[in-house]
């Protein structure tokens, strides 16, 4: 078991330093339109990717206009707790406005060699339109059964 847990440590720090800095990461939508919450987390795993992952997560208004983007590591490397738990356990929130948001995901696991790494600025393969309350909150999923369908209400 220490050995497995250790792999997925040395795995998960490789994914997270070859992503670069967290400086991208979310970023918010502006005070004076009404705006709501899409909280994202992953799906409930039983055990934990010994080849490790990446999650790459942009929000986009039906227009295209990007409002934030992050790459889970960089996400989980922001928090306080960056442990291998936080991978998995924890909950990206982010501020966009009221309406009709876009959420575009790939979500990748490494098999032999790490993940591949989302390009943020490119082509993602998961879409998925959210109807966002003013001052509420949207909960999504992000799973890991069909690289094609990666996203889901919760």
């Amino acid at each position: 078991m220490r050995k497995l847990l250790l792999a997925i440590a040395l795995v998960t720090t490789v994914a997270v330093t070859a992503c670069g800095d967290s400086s991208d990461a979310v970023t918010t939508g502006g005070p004076d339109s009404g705006s709501g919450v899409i909280a994202v987390q992953l799906e409930e795993l039983d055990g934990a990717f010994v080849e490790g992952f990446e999650v790459g997560l942009r929000f986009e208004t039906l227009d295209g206009e990007v409002i934030g983007s992050s790459l889970w590591s960089d996400f989980v490397a922001s928090m306080p707790d960056a442990s291998l738990d936080a991978f998995y356990d924890s909950v990206l929130e982010q501020e966009v406005p009221a309406g009709t948001v876009v959420v575009l995901a790939s979500a990748n696991v490494g098999i032999g060699p790490p993940p591949e790494i989302p390009d943020l600025d490119g082509p993602l393969r998961c879409r998925l339109e959210v109807e966002v309350p003013q001052d509420g909150r949207v909960d999504v999923e992000v799973t890991f059964d069909d690289p094609d369908a990666c996203l889901r209400l919760r």
